[in-house]
C-alpha cells in the first residue's frame, strides 16, 4: 500500500474584482491534474521553475489550502474531505463512495460515515444543520489523526517559528494538544530529547529564534515536525536559505530521521543537484502540470522533455574542466497561470513544437514502466510504432 496518493489533484485560486460587490473574473490555475504517490521510506523529488505549483502541492497535501478538486490519500485512508466545510463535505462523501450501490463503506476509513450518510440523505432529504452536526462530530478526531500523519518544514525557518515563543513552548504544544505526553514535565523532557536527536543541545530549550543561526533556526524546524512520529513530512525547500556546509548537515539530518521513522518524504527543491542525491523519484512540473515523471536515475541520466533538458542544461556543473551542453537551454519567460497558452503550456519556448502542440494539450506517454512524458513527440512516435524521436 502507498504511503501517499494525489490523484488528479487541482488548486484554483479565484481572481476577484469590485469594490463593494466582489466577483470572480477568472482563475489562477495553480496546480491542474497532478498525480503522484509516495511509498514509506521513500523519497519524491518535485521540481521546476518559480510558479509551477510546487509549494501549492505541498500545502494542499497537508491541507493548509482546501483543494478545488482531486484526491489525497493517506494509508489507503480517504482524506480528501477532513478539512473542507461540512456541505461540501457530504456532497464529496455522497458523489463519491456512496452514490455508489458497490460501496459498502468498509474502506478508506469511512465506516463511520456510511450509516449517517443515509440518514441525512435519505431520511433527512435536505440536509439540516443539525444532521450536518451529526454527520461531522468525529470529523475533529479525523483532522487531528491528518496532523500527526502529515508534517511540514517550511523554506524560512525565522518566518514559520513565533518569535514571542521559547523553542520549549514551540515543540511542546503538539506533544500536549495530541496527548503524546501526559503533562507538562514529560513533554519538557521529550523535547530536551528532541533537540539533542536532531543536534542542538538540551539547554537550547528556553532560548527563543532570534538567539539561533538560521541552520538552527531549521533543526528546530525540523524538531517540530518530527516531534509527533508523522510517516509524511512534505520538505518545501529546506535548505535553500542555508549556506553548503549548512545544507550538507541538514541533508544528512533528513536522511537519518528518515531511517528512524521510516517516514516518506515530499521534497520540493531548485537544487537539481541535491534531488538527485536524495529522491528516488522525480517530477517535473511546468505551469501547474507535471511534464516528466519517473526514476531519479532515469530523469537525470535521459531526461525526455525538452523542459526537463533545458533544466538540466542550466545547472552549473562543479568542474571548470566540464562544460555544460547549452544547446538545450530555453528562452523567453514563462506564461501567466491567469492566462494559459493554448495546446502545450511549453510550446511558445520549445524548439521542437509541431501544429498539435498549440492545439492540444498533451497525454502522458509511458515510455517504460516508471518513466513517464508529456510531449507529442513521444505520443506522435508512439503512433507511429513506439520509437522515439
Amino acid at each position: 500500500m502507498k504511503l501517499l496518493e494525489v490523484r488528479n489533484l487541482k488548486k484554483y485560486f479565484p481572481i476577484k474584482q469590485g469594490f463593494l460587490i466582489e466577483r470572480v473574473v477568472g482563475f489562477v490555475k495553480a496546480v491542474d491534474d497532478v498525480s503522484f504517490s509516495v511509498d514509506r521510506g521513500k523519497t519524491i523529488g518535485i521540481v521546476g521553475e518559480s510558479g509551477c505549483g510546487k509549494t501549492t502541492i505541498g500545502k494542499a497535501i497537508i491541507r493548509l489550502h482546501e483543494i478545488t478538486d482531486g484526491e489525497i490519500l493517506i494509508d489507503g485512508e480517504d482524506t480528501t474531505f477532513y478539512f473542507m466545510r461540512r456541505k461540501r463535505a457530504a456532497e464529496y462523501l455522497k458523489s463519491r463512495y456512496f452514490e455508489n450501490e458497490a460501496f459498502t463503506g468498509r474502506a478508506n476509513g469511512l465506516e463511520p460515515f456510511e450509516k449517517k450518510i443515509n440518514d441525512v440523505y435519505l431520511n433527512a432529504g435536505k440536509s439540516s444543520s443539525r444532521a450536518m452536526s451529526a454527520l461531522f462530530e468525529n470529523l475533529d478526531e479525523k483532522r487531528r489523526y491528518l496532523r500527526r500523519k502529515a508534517q511540514i518544514v517550511f523554506q524560512d525557518p525565522m518566518s514559520s517559528l513565533n518569535p514571542r515563543m521559547t523553542v520549549g513552548q514551540m515543540l511542546t504544544e503538539p506533544l500536549l494538544f495530541h496527548k503524546i505526553a501526559k503533562d507538562l514535565d514529560e513533554a519538557i523532557e521529550m523535547v530536551r530529547e528532541l533537540l539533542v536527536q536532531v543536534g542542538l543541545k538540551a539547554y537550547h530549550v528556553d532560548r527563543y529564534p532570534h538567539q539561533f543561526s538560521g541552520g538552527q533556526r531549521q533543526r528546530i524546524a525540523v524538531a517540530r515536525a518530527i516531534s509527533v512520529n508523522p510517516d509524511l513530512i512534505v520538505l518545501d525547500e529546506p535548505t535553500s536559505a542555508l549556506d553548503v556546509s549548512v545544507q550538507a548537515q541538514i541533508v544528512t539530518l533528513f536522511d537519518k530521521l528518515q531511517q528512524q521513522l521510516n517516514a516518506g518524504y515530499v521534497f520540493i527543491s531548485h537544487n537539481l543537484a541535491l534531488v538527485r542525491f536524495i529522491c528516488q523519484t522525480v517530477s517535473v512540473m511546468y505551469l501547474g502540470r507535471i511534464v516528466e515523471q519517473g526514476e531519479s536515475e532515469a530523469i537525470f541520466s535521459n531526461p525526455l522533455h525538452p523542459y526537463t533538458k533545458a533544466l538540466l542544461a542550466a545547472a552549473p556543473i562543479p568542474d571548470p574542466n566540464k562544460k555544460r551542453n547549452r544547446k538545450d537551454l530555453i528562452g523567453g519567460q514563462v506564461p501567466s497561470p491567469i492566462n494559459r497558452p493554448t495546446g502545450c503550456f511549453f510550446h511558445p519556448r520549445c524548439k521542437y513544437r509541431m501544429d498539435i502542440c498549440t492545439r492540444e494539450y498533451p497525454p502522458m506517454f509511458k515510455v517504460d514502466e516508471k518513466h513517464l512524458v508529456a510531449c507529442h513527440l513521444y505520443s506522435t512516435s508512439q503512433e507511429q510504432g513506439g520509437e522515439k524521436k
